[in-house]
């Protein structure tokens, strides 16, 4: 399952007291984010997990501030931020989001990754597995003899691929027969187009 919000993300702050009162300062925020994202996934072929872990993966697109230079923008363009908001607290703010939509509770997210960088298109991308789906094995590559560069630099761009759809690669393995040695992912979750 995937989930897009294409706009400045935003980050989890702490529920505010006035008047002896304790109250949320983005709860606006939160009704208009859990709207977009029940249209997402309405338009999305998946299930909604009530129980079972979850794996998510964030990609975090932060704006450029519009006060630095011309070529201190473009100096820093996929470059990892390292200023505030935490992390954490982007992660907190979209998982609970998330909740009775994708999945019941974020307690049910057991695997978390995430990148905040730097973009001139600021926005989260977040993609959701279930961690207890079969294990796919993916025919990698075959080969005869001994494996080139080439066929190593092959290896690597579908390992990233992989990773980068939000999924892991439990282990590697080899088959041989009359073609050749084949190669084989074990990773988790779904293909990309199965999803």
């Amino acid at each position: 399952m995937r989930f897009q919000h294409n706009a400045k993300p935003i980050a989890k702050q702490r529920h505010r007291t006035a008047y002896g009162r304790t109250y949320d300062p983005q709860h606006s925020v939160k009704l208009n984010l859990k709207g977009q994202f029940a249209l997402q996934f309405r338009s999305q072929p998946a299930l909604f997990c009530r129980e079972g872990a979850i794996a998510a993966h964030m990609d975090i697109r932060y704006p450029i501030p519009s006060s630095w230079s011309k070529k201190r923008k473009t100096e820093c363009l996929g470059k990892y931020v390292t200023t505030k908001p935490d992390l954490d607290n982007y992660e907190k703010m979209y998982l609970d989001v998330l909740s009775n939509i994708a999945y019941k509770d974020d307690s049910q997210v057991a695997r978390l990754s995430s990148i905040k960088k730097y973009s001139d298109k600021p926005g989260v991308d977040i993609t959701l597995l279930r961690l207890e789906d079969r294990m796919i094995n993916e025919h990698e590559i075959t080969y005869r003899g001994k494996l080139y560069i080439e066929d190593l630099n092959y290896i690597i761009k579908k390992a990233n691929r992989i990773g980068l759809n939000g999924r892991q690669i439990v282990r590697v393995y080899q088959d041989e027969d009359s073609e050749g040695t084949h190669l084989y992912f074990c990773a988790e979750g779904l293909k990309e187009h199965d999803e």
